[in-house]
């Protein structure tokens, strides 16, 4: 049985036992065809970067802006960077 979460919701890490329901914003251009990444939103208007491990270029072509799309137990990675002296965690 999976919990529905939104972003706000989730902690560092695994999250196990939770389903978080988002649309597909857009499509994130690099260099790389793995992670296929997705600017998403979910419910409370939250944006996030979504990377798709395991899978090719074809997602893309099935996974449209618009799309909602069912995460199980998505994995929250926090990243920091310092610039011009000060830090920013994201």
């Amino acid at each position: 049985m999976y919990k529905v979460a939104t972003i706000g919701d989730l902690t560092s890490g695994t999250n196990t036992g939770a389903i978080l329901p988002v649309k597909i914003v857009m499509h994130l251009d690099k260099p790389t065809e793995v992670p296929m990444c997705c600017l998403i939103v979910d419910s409370k208007s939250t944006f996030a970067v979504a990377s798709f491990y395991g899978t090719n270029k074809s997602l893309t072509e099935k996974l449209r802006a618009g799309d909602l799309c069912y995460i199980k137990n998505p994995q929250l990675v926090f990243t920091s960077l310092e610039f011009k002296g000060r830090l920013y965690s994201y």
